[in-house]
């Protein structure tokens, strides 16, 4: 069926923004328990705000987890049509993805996530027999109870909702069957992420800090490398406003993102190891001083060129070293790409310039030798 909603968000560049910092907020703040390791692709305004999808090495989808983000500018999130007007639409997700023609393993399953920097106060006065007071049951979701699954509530709490529910949409008596089931499905989460956009890029680089440590140098940079994976699907409309899992336009894949921390933790080392030796690396490799600058430039944007379809001359010399870098004789990282620049000029033609190939076969030589443990 067409839905005329799903394309809603994309022209919102504010909302894409918080979608990409909090999917980004997600995998870095469970990367180790959850994604490292793990096969996925996630998708932002597609269906949902952010969908991760999990899959097996056959391409089925093992278990999906999606998340409704919703910002709140004062109060609390209550028991009233506010909240109901959110979960019924998480709850509609949750059916979605049971009719999607995106193939699911044996033992699939979802979790659906109303996630919030927001605290969440439900509450539920109960009438007691005179001349007891009303009991109020109570549950708060926030820093220090950070999820809480809808099945987990107290069953009066639990029924405060589908009432709401059932009255704000007139459904009668009951939810309909679909909704009704996706409930056991259903988690409220507490995210504590930071209002604005300037602020949340902080704490994601505070989160990079706390997984890579010093192997990142430049956080600011690293983060600007992460967006720029999102920028394919910011503007890119679903096919014929059919929201669909399998749409490769609207998804970026967990093999970009590690590809992306590859780029980054590499280059930060050989930033480091350029900053420490550059004399020795610079006499060694006949750099004169005059030079040093191209030199530089061109070592630290091979890293990214060597991700680049559009660089094959990059990727030429990136395969020639991961070929040929174990034949090399020298003690050293600068006698072997001495070694492997007389290799290549006698037996290969190159576009480069003298200068520009050897930083670009000493840019191959460290993405070879010195990979980042975050693909292990």
């Amino acid at each position: 069926m067409v839905d005329k909603t799903v394309n809603a968000g994309v022209g919102a560049q504010q909302g894409f923004a918080l979608q990409r910092n909090m999917a980004l907020f997600i995998i870095l703040d469970n990367f180790n328990d959850k994604f490292k390791g793990n096969k996925y692709f996630l998708s932002l305004e597609h269906l949902e705000d952010i969908i991760f999808c999990f899959t097996n090495d056959t391409g089925e989808s093992t278990h999906i987890d999606t998340y409704q983000s919703k910002k709140k500018s004062t109060g609390n999130w209550t028991v009233n049509q506010e909240l109901a007007e959110v979960v019924v639409k998480i709850l509609e997700t949750g059916s979605k993805l049971i009719k999607d023609p995106f193939p699911k393993s044996k033992n699939y399953h979802h979790s659906l996530h109303f996630s919030s920097n927001a605290i969440m106060h439900f509450k539920k006065s109960v009438a007691q027999k005179k001349p007891l007071k009303p009991k109020v049951f109570s549950e708060i979701i926030n820093d220090q109870n950070l999820i809480s699954s809808f099945p987990s509530l107290n069953t009066h709490i639990q029924l405060a909702i589908k009432d709401t529910i059932i009255k704000k949409y007139n459904y009668g008596n009951s939810l309909p069957i679909e909704l009704e089931q996706e409930l056991d499905n259903l988690n409220f989460l507490f995210v504590d992420m930071t209002k604005t956009s300037k602020e949340q890029e902080n704490q994601l680089e505070g989160k990079l800090s706390s997984i890579f440590g010093n192997r990142i140098n430049d956080k600011k940079a690293a983060i600007e490398t992460l967006f720029s994976l999102f920028k394919k699907i910011e503007l890119t409309y679903n096919q014929k406003n059919i929201a669909r899992l399998n749409d490769k336009n609207k998804i970026v894949e967990s093999n970009e993102i590690i590809d992306a921390l590859d780029i980054i933790t590499t280059k930060s080392k050989a930033f480091d190891y350029w900053r420490k030796e550059e004399k020795n690396i610079s006499r060694k490799l006949q750099i004169k001083p005059f030079d040093k600058e191209v030199f530089e430039l061109m070592f630290f944007s091979a890293f990214d060129f060597f991700k680049s379809n559009q660089e094959a001359e990059h990727q030429r010399i990136l395969t020639f070293v991961q070929e040929n870098y174990l034949s090399c004789q020298g003690y050293d990282e600068e006698e072997c790409v001495s070694e492997l620049f007389v290799i290549f000029t006698n037996t290969n033609n190159s576009t480069f310039e003298i200068m520009n190939l050897k930083a670009v076969l000493y840019a191959a030589y460290f993405e070879t030798i010195y990979k980042t443990e975050v693909k292990n």
